[in-house]
């Protein structure tokens, strides 16, 4: 028997640290009695997005969070040398954000020799440590995560087999995370090319899609420009655009106050998943009309009288 209300399907975009956002909505519409029937990520949101997707308990994902981010793994990604430099902290990729000590180690050998700081097994085990199945196939809805193929330029849509494989695929910043070889392809962060995954949603059927957006929105005025700061303020306003136009798509979009933070700040997670409960309360009403929508009905119907 088919549900009564919309199918609904949320899209979990990337960005870091803020995506910590995307535990506080998945938390806040299930207290509302929105059910989440399907989900799609890029980078952090298909962390996030798989980990619910295997439990569907957000409770159990927040603490999860909590536990890695206390623990000796998260301490090994070496996340709390990345700084700020001169308050320039929104925009900045992870070459820019580096410390002068940790600069002063990676010679122009390295640059030429490594395709990222960190290996991609690093990456794996941080993604087994928060995500408790191995394959689609037991996650207990639906679920696809995307990555960029940097050999055509073309998306990588995941949606069966090896899940950890994916997600680490998914996830694999580009500088800092060594991108994932497989079948002939080399395998980088899905939030390059798709920050907010609308539009695989559409195609796995959602009749309401929901998008979470945590990207920067107010950028400052650059102090003391460089060649690094300058590339990388184009390549934030470029995904910036890329998102805004993808998130147009949706049929609702929630934009949680992610304050704009520097992307490796996990340990924010408390504020970030306040402000992202926070911003599906404030919308309740407009979602549950969506969700409750009479004319899904309608199309049904014409549907079952097309059909005889």
């Amino acid at each position: 028997m088919r549900k009564k209300h919309a199918i609904t399907g949320l899209a979990l975009g990337a960005g870091g640290a803020r995506g910590l956002v995307h535990i506080g909505v998945i938390k806040a519409l299930t207290d509302q009695g929105i059910s989440i029937d399907m989900i799609t990520g890029s980078s952090v949101g298909s962390v996030i997005g798989a980990m619910y997707a295997a439990m569907l308990d957000p409770g159990w994902v927040e603490d999860r969070f909590h536990e890695f981010i206390r623990s000796d793994l998260y301490e090994s990604l070496g996340l709390n040398r990345l700084k700020p430099s001169n308050g320039d902290s929104v925009g900045e990729s992870f070459f820019q954000s580096i410390t002068r000590p940790v600069k002063e180690m990676i010679s122009f050998k390295i640059v030429n020799d490594r395709l990222g700081l960190l290996k991609t097994k690093r990456l794996e085990t941080v993604i087994r440590y928060l995500v408790p199945v191995e394959d689609f196939q037991e996650l207990k809805i639906p679920f696809r995560c995307v990555a960029v193929d940097l050999h055509t330029g073309k998306d990588v849509i995941f949606q069966n087999g090896n899940l950890i494989q994916a997600l680490t695929a998914s996830s694999a910043i580009p500088g800092y995370m060594q991108p994932v070889p497989q079948n002939g392809k080399l395998l980088v962060d899905g939030g390059i090319s798709m920050p907010c995954p609308i539009t695989v949603l559409k195609d796995m059927g959602a009749e309401l899609t929901i998008a979470i957006d945590v990207n920067i929105h107010h950028f400052p005025m650059l102090t003391s420009p460089n060649l690094l700061k300058i590339m990388s303020r184009v390549e934030q306003v470029t995904s910036n655009r890329i998102a805004e136009m993808m998130k147009d798509e949706a049929d609702f979009s929630i934009r949680p106050k992610t304050m704009d933070l520097f992307w490796a700040e996990f340990e924010r997670i408390d504020e970030l998943v306040t402000n992202g409960y926070d911003s599906v309360c404030n919308d309740i009403e407009k979602i549950k009309s969506k969700y409750n929508n009479p004319k899904r009905m309608i199309k049904m119907f014409k549907k079952i009288i097309k059909s005889k």
